[in-house]
């Protein structure tokens, strides 16, 4: 499916004049209500066959997709320590997954398919991770400072400390190529980091004011010569990494009452594969739309029935997209999953 999207994207952006609207479906495969503890994070596999939750209670659970079938639940309970979980992020071939906490004081990795651990690594202060997408190796944000761990042996072998100058990390990404890291400060600070040498290629700074600031998503294109960050007021900011300034923003409005912010958004970005169309969220975070980064024009693409959606996960690969739902606009529960297929016309000939 990755190649529909990719050739779709492709076409619409060699056409001349104003991109057409693409003409993209979505079909929701998987709606489970009813849950009660706090969900707060949530997790794609990249196959788009599972489906995993965390949530205020330290609890870590598995479903099918599209059955709903629960495959396991684990309690994230490192160092007897039990905290909420802030992230869930899986690993390119699906294997394994890791969460993590923006208190916590480790970040864990488990087996995706039997929810076994795998590792604790004692990196606390934890807002994202990045795995490379051909290398077993991980970058993590931890504070301020970016750490680098072998998955093969669990352990971080690398650390650069104080990456933003005394700013914190609040997201970190890899290109699909993996030659570039980035990572984006709360104060909107992006650089662009040679890999695996870790030396700094760019730097490029957001907007100024609260814009800019907080951000819950960073992504890259395949080749690292685009970035896009959205923050915690929603605002999407796309920058050119190679030219090292900001190429322009995409407006987001919070919808739900007393929902001004969108701090639980987390990693909910993904460029196609040309780097000319983002998924992000829609305008008012009930649903997906697709953003034309050169043109500047939005498309809509879903939305829900529900107030609005607390958490996102894109699988792109498979055309998948996972949503987490409130049950009040105010954001209490009980939650429920969503897992949307998308579908693409046909490409002319």
């Amino acid at each position: 499916m990755r190649v529909v999207v990719v050739a779709l994207a492709l076409w619409l952006a060699a056409c001349s004049g104003a991109p057409q609207a693409p003409g993209v479906t979505a079909t929701r495969v998987l709606e489970l209500s009813g849950l009660q503890p706090l969900a707060n994070a949530l997790g794609l596999s990249p196959d788009g066959s599972l489906v995993v939750t965390g949530d205020f209670e330290a609890d870590l659970i598995a479903r099918e997709v599209p059955s709903g079938t629960e495959r396991w639940k684990v309690r994230v309970k490192p160092r007897r320590e039990q905290r909420r979980i802030d992230g869930v992020f899986f690993s390119p071939d699906g294997s394994l997954i890791v969460t993590t906490g923006h208190e916590a004081q480790t970040t864990e990795v488990w087996d995706a398919a039997t929810g076994r651990s795998v590792a604790v690594l004692d990196i606390g202060q934890c807002r994202g991770v990045a795995f490379h997408p051909d290398e077993r190796m991980l970058a993590v944000a931890g504070g301020g400072t970016i750490h680098v761990v072998a998955l093969s042996g669990g352990k971080a072998v690398r650390t650069l400390p104080n990456a933003h100058a005394g700013d914190g990390i609040f997201a970190i990404a890899f290109s699909g190529d993996g030659l570039t890291l980035a990572t984006v400060s709360g104060q909107g600070s992006l650089k662009a980091w040679s890999w695996p040498a870790l030396t700094l290629r760019t730097s490029t700074t957001l907007s100024g004011g609260l814009e800019a600031m907080s951000p819950v998503s960073l992504a890259l294109n395949r080749r690292g010569t685009r970035a896009a960050a959205n923050s915690i007021m929603g605002r999407v900011h796309v920058a050119d990494i190679a030219k090292g300034r900001e190429e322009g923003t995409f407006g987001n409005v919070a919808q739900a009452p007393g929902h001004g912010m969108h701090a639980e958004l987390r990693y909910s970005l993904a460029f196609t594969e040309d780097g000319d169309w983002l998924f992000a969220p829609d305008t008012h975070d009930r649903g997906l739309r697709l953003l034309h980064v050169p043109s500047g024009k939005t498309f809509p693409v879903l939305q829900g029935d529900g107030p609005f959606y607390k958490a996102v996960a894109l699988a792109v690969p498979a055309s998948t997209v996972a949503f987490l739902r409130p049950g009040s606009p105010e954001g209490f529960g009980p939650y429920a999953i969503e897992v949307w297929r998308l579908e693409y016309q046909a490409r002319p000939h």
